[in-house]
């Protein structure tokens, strides 16, 4: 070959070469790696020098929040959550505001014991704007915003009372001693649009037994004298301090109440015995009254008719209800009674027949008793010569007879009022036991006045003495969830698609508290979802711990199961696989369970995981792919790292990072798998590039997560 021909061969293969070069590029549509050589012309090759892209692609971000709920008496720790809207809504002809449960919090946590929390905590980037929500019954429904700036965010709730009322200048002003029943009409009779009677009977009237009350406000002369009652009848200071913090722990505003505790029957006695009732708080701007009653099961009311009711509380508002952070906004109600207030109960065993001969305060072994609270009946606007309120348009409304029998709960539509039904008549009350540190049981009852928030804290009472009542369903631990989506590809460390679909993993992670505050459990869920992919490929997770678990169960629940078995993972040190083939075992959720016999004290002890996806070699080695710059386990076979599309460099500890804008995997921290049920894991969106389904994903990703953080939830 000529020297002429030579040098033309050459200059021709370098053409080709770099023809080669710019349709690779151009196909890539991205900067992305290039592995190929650079004929100088010198006899030598140099390697295309890859620049891995230093954006991690986290959408996780550290914030040190501070809580402090301190300028109110909470008795105890206060239940709150963090959220990136403001979940309190107020529903349309609703007096009050609620929680909208749709809304899902971004972290949960208790405040300590002097309603103050501070600690380091992850939340999604783009939540920026953070409402801290608590229901905390001696906070109130309540939601408080706080800025994320350089890493901090702070909550404080104020406190801020309001001004005495015309109604509570009326109840602190003359009245009369009365028992006249008949002051109550709307006890017993259903009124017609015009606030009369239409001669429908209810119920029986009402008894008056226990004595007299104030005319005006509607307070008890018969209070029990707690200086000089019965050791075992009254609660000492330390036990109201422990039913308070239980009510704070146990109730939420607005959050449903487990049907568990509505559906309880009705106190029983095992053993002959006084009663008294204790007044823990109501959460309502309603004047109600409350009355009860007693019956033998073979004797159970079969209507309110067959109800012989005895009047407890003429009203029951004690103006200390908390509507956000507005304490004692009563909308003009009185004061008939006040937190710690105890009655003694009286058995009437000849009361059927309106005979009050036998009164005694010993209830018989074996009876059954329960309460009854009509809604509004103390009413709030106005008054007649008496001072007692007379009623008014929202009495016709919410015309409720509440009970805590199943089946005796009436309420009655007035007109086209819109007011509340329970056709079925179901109890509105809960019934629970707390038990306390040294064992001993506590019986709690509270009322929902209305239907609309079904969190029953209207009303709160507890009952002594300890001990004598049948065992009631024991308040349940709070559980918190936080969750998240871990999306793979399967082509690494070649070029993929970067649709993202390769491997979903639906995460979540449930914390249990006990009535402590302190977390006793933590569970990480794993849920399996694809779109279409060719090669089959395992899901595992390293498991780092702060606090060595008491017990680890490992479980997993088939697709459409209810309920997960316990099985046992392939372990090696702190790596669990939990499949080999997701493909074969879509929609399988994977769970671990850690139990803590003593609790966590803190935020920082909790555990974490972190997912990844895997394949077994022959030699004992595993092919993994996890998220941009995690390391992986002991098993990886190191010599796909810097191969194909892959820049990572184990000298430097850099793992799993590429070039380009893409992603080989990441973690969407907030986010809900139906983000993607009608995006990536549509089939015809196979190997459609992320940014094509999410516009706003690019912007993320140049600006290395500067701006459009939440293009996922969008």
């Amino acid at each position: 070959m000529s020297m002429f021909m030579s040098m033309l061969y050459k200059q021709t293969e370098k053409a080709l070469m770099a023809l080669t070069f710019a349709m690779v590029v151009a196909a890539c549509g991205e900067k992305d790696v290039y592995q190929g050589t650079d004929n100088s012309g010198n006899g030598t090759e140099t390697p295309v020098v890859k620049v891995a892209n230093t954006f991690d692609f986290a959408t996780t971000q550290k914030v040190n929040l501070t809580v402090d709920y301190s300028a109110f008496k909470t008795y105890g720790p206060v239940f709150f959550g963090v959220y990136a809207q403001n979940p309190i809504v107020q529903p349309e002809n609703s007096p009050e505001e609620m929680l909208d449960e749709a809304v899902a919090p971004l972290f949960e946590d208790y405040t300590d014991a002097n309603g103050k929390f501070k600690a380091t905590i992850e939340l999604p980037a783009y939540a920026k704007h953070l409402y801290v929500v608590t229901g905390n019954f001696f906070v109130g429904l309540t939601a408080v915003e706080a800025l994320v700036q350089n890493g901090t965010a702070t909550a404080v709730a104020e406190k801020r009372t309001v001004a005495a009322t015309r109604g509570v200048t009326r109840a602190q002003g003359p009245g009369e001693s009365t028992d006249d029943i008949s002051r109550f009409p709307w006890l017993s009779y259903i009124v017609d649009s015009n606030g009369k009677s239409t001669g429908e009977l209810i119920n029986k009237e009402w008894k008056n037994w226990l004595g007299t009350w104030n005319s005006a406000s509607g307070y008890p002369d018969y209070m029990l004298d707690k200086s000089t009652a019965s050791a075992g009848l009254v609660f000492t200071d330390a036990e109201m301090e422990g039913l308070y913090a239980t009510v704070g722990t146990a109730f939420t505003s607005s959050k449903i109440m487990n049907d568990e505790y509505v559906s309880a029957p009705d106190l029983l006695l095992e053993k002959a015995s006084e009663v008294t009732f204790t007044l823990l708080g109501g959460s309502t701007c309603w004047n109600s009254t409350l009355g009860y009653y007693y019956y033998f099961d073979n004797e159970k009311p079969a209507t309110p008719q067959d109800m012989n009711v005895i009047m407890l509380f003429p009203n029951t508002q004690d103006r200390q209800w908390a509507k956000g952070n507005q304490v004692g906004n009563d909308y003009g109600g009185n004061i008939g009674v006040h937190r710690g207030d105890v009655v003694q109960l009286k058995y009437y065993p000849n009361i059927a027949n309106n005979d009050r001969s036998g009164e005694t305060t010993i209830f018989p072994q074996g009876i059954r008793i329960g309460f009854v609270l009509k809604t509004q009946s103390w009413a709030m606007q106005g008054g007649n010569e008496y001072g007692i309120p007379k009623w008014n348009e929202r009495n016709k409304k919410y015309n409720v007879w509440a009970t805590s029998t199943d089946g005796l709960s009436v309420c009655r539509p007035i007109g086209n009022q819109g007011a509340y039904t329970n056709p079925e008549g179901k109890s509105r009350a809960a019934k629970f036991g707390y038990k306390s540190a040294t064992g001993d049981v506590y019986t709690i009852i509270s009322f929902e006045d209305a239907m609309n928030d079904q969190d029953f804290d209207d009303l709160i009472f507890a009952l002594k003495p300890l001990n004598v009542f049948a065992p009631l369903p024991e308040i349940e631990n709070r559980k918190s969830t936080s969750c998240g989506v871990y999306a793979f590809e399967d082509l690494w460390p070649s070029k993929g698609d970067y649709d993202l679909n390769d491997a979903i993993i639906d995460f979540k992670h449930m914390k249990e508290f006990n009535t402590s505050s302190r977390v006793i459990k933590e569970s990480f869920l794993l849920t399996t979802y694809q779109n279409y992919v060719e090669l089959s490929s395992g899901l595992a997770l390293t498991l780092n711990t702060k606090v060595t678990p008491s017990t680890i169960v490992m479980k997993k629940q088939a697709p459409g199961a209810t309920v997960a078995e316990t099985v046992t993972f392939t372990k090696d040190g702190d790596v669990y696989y939990l499949t080999s083939d997701i493909k074969g075992e879509l929609g399988t959720t994977y769970i671990l369970e850690l139990t803590y016999s003593n609790g966590l004290n803190s935020t920082d002890q909790l555990a974490s995981i972190q997912p990844f996806i895997y394949r077994s070699e022959s030699d004992g080695k595993t092919w993994e792919v996890h998220v941009p710059f995690e390391a992986p386990t002991a098993k990886m076979n190191i010599s796909y790292f810097g191969k194909d599309d892959d820049c990572s460099d184990v000298s430097k500890n850099l793992y799993y990072v590429r070039e380009g804008n893409y992603p080989f995997a990441f973690f969407l921290n907030g986010a809900n798998i139906s983000v993607f049920q009608n995006t990536i894991l549509k089939r015809e969106n196979e190997s459609r590039k992320i940014s094509d389904l999410f516009p706003g994903f690019l912007e993320w990703s140049t600006s290395k997560g500067a701006t459009n953080a939440d293009w996922y939830i969008q």
